[in-house]
C-alpha cells in the first residue's frame, strides 16, 4: 500500500485519534482510524518511528526464581487483568532506567541484573503506533503494594505451577499470557501440550 496522508481528528489528555489514508494496488482508498499517545504525527516517517514510548519488565526474583506478575484493575477492561509491570519511559530516561523506576514505583523491589531488553515491539498494532521495551531482570527485595486509588495493582510472585493454573482460569494481557506459556511448557512437545489443554474454538 502506498501512504497518502494523516489527519489528527482528535486530542484528549492521553491520546490522539488519527485517521490515516492509503492508496491499495489496485488503486482505491483506504482509511485507516488509529489511536496514539503522539500528538504530532505527520508524515509516514513520524508513523515508523520504533523508540519506544513505554517500557515492560518481566522480573524474575534473585531469591527464588520465581516470577513477578501484577494482578491491576484495567480501566479499559473494565476487570482485573494479569500484567508485568510497565509505564511511561519519562524524557531523557533509557528503557532500562524507565524498568528500574517503574519496577520500584509499582512493587517497591529493586532490580538488581538487567538481563537483557528486547527491541522494541508493538503493544496493539491494530489500533496503535505504540511500541514498548521489555526488559528482563533479576530483582530483590520486598513487595510493597502501594494502595494508590487511581491505579489499584496487587503484585505478586508465582511459581510455574501457580502460573500454569493462570494461564488456564485468568484473563491476562497478551504479552504476559505468550511469556508465561513459554515460562511454564517451553520444553513440551506439541503432543504434550494437547494433553494438557481442553481444545475448544
Amino acid at each position: 500500500m502506498k501512504f497518502k496522508s494523516i489527519t489528527r481528528l482528535e486530542k484528549a489528555s492521553h491520546i490522539c485519534r488519527y485517521d490515516l489514508e492509503y492508496e491499495t494496488e489496485d488503486n482505491r482508498i483506504k482509511k485507516y482510524e488509529i489511536v496514539s499517545r503522539d500528538r504530532h504525527l505527520h508524515s509516514l516517517e513520524d508513523l515508523q518511528s520504533w523508540s519506544s514510548k513505554t517500557v515492560v519488565v518481566i522480573a524474575i526474583s534473585k531469591e527464588t526464581g520465581k516470577l513477578l506478575l501484577n494482578r491491576e484493575f484495567r480501566m479499559a477492561a473494565g476487570d482485573w487483568i494479569y500484567n508485568f509491570p510497565s509505564g511511561m519511559i519519562d524524557p531523557g530516561e533509557t528503557p532500562s532506567q524507565a524498568a528500574a523506576r517503574e519496577l520500584e514505583e509499582e512493587t517497591g523491589l529493586i532490580m538488581e541484573k538487567r538481563l537483557f531488553r528486547m527491541k522494541s515491539s508493538y503493544n496493539a498494532v491494530g489500533i496503535t503506533n505504540e511500541t514498548s521495551s521489555v526488559v528482563l531482570a533479576e530483582v530483590s527485595g520486598e513487595i510493597q503494594n502501594k494502595h494508590n486509588p487511581f491505579e489499584e495493582i496487587e503484585a505478586g510472585w508465582y511459581s510455574k505451577e501457580e502460573v500454569k493454573e493462570l494461564i488456564k482460569s485468568s484473563k491476562m494481557s497478551a504479552r504476559a499470557q505468550m511469556f508465561c506459556f513459554v515460562w511454564v511448557y517451553g520444553e513440551l512437545s506439541i503432543e504434550k501440550l494437547l494433553e494438557e489443554f481442553e481444545q475448544d474454538d
